[in-house]
């Protein structure tokens, strides 16, 4: 799952860096961060087939 660091839609400022997060089988907890959008969606994509937890937001 990715999201803006300060909040908003995902639409929005798309060039601002994005929280990247994992979820373990608890809760989400952070796994890095992206240094825009597109470096976020290509996160997302990296995920294994079987991953449940990619969410792109």
């Amino acid at each position: 799952m990715h999201r803006p660091l300060h909040g908003g839609a995902s639409h929005l400022d798309p060039e601002q860096p994005r929280l990247l997060s994992e979820w373990d089988g608890y809760s989400y907890v952070p796994a890095g961060i992206a240094a825009d959008l597109a470096e976020a969606r290509d996160w997302v994509a990296e995920l294994p087939p079987d991953a449940t937890t990619a969410e792109a937001v």
